[in-house]
């Protein structure tokens, strides 16, 4: 999977709050970070729907 925003290499990542865990897919060169509730919140803000 490549980051939209900066093009570089992504990998899945387990997050750990408080009881909470969740995957999601972190930038190896910018950081960022994305899962379902991030990209859910940005087709949503954008006009655009997801699966």
């Amino acid at each position: 999977m490549r980051c939209p925003k900066c093009k570089g290499r992504m990998y899945s990542e387990k997050y750990y709050v408080f009881v909470r865990t969740f995957d999601a897919w972190k930038c190896s060169s910018c950081g960022e970070v994305l899962d379902a509730t991030i990209l859910a919140n940005r087709a949503k803000s954008s006009g655009e729907s997801i699966g």
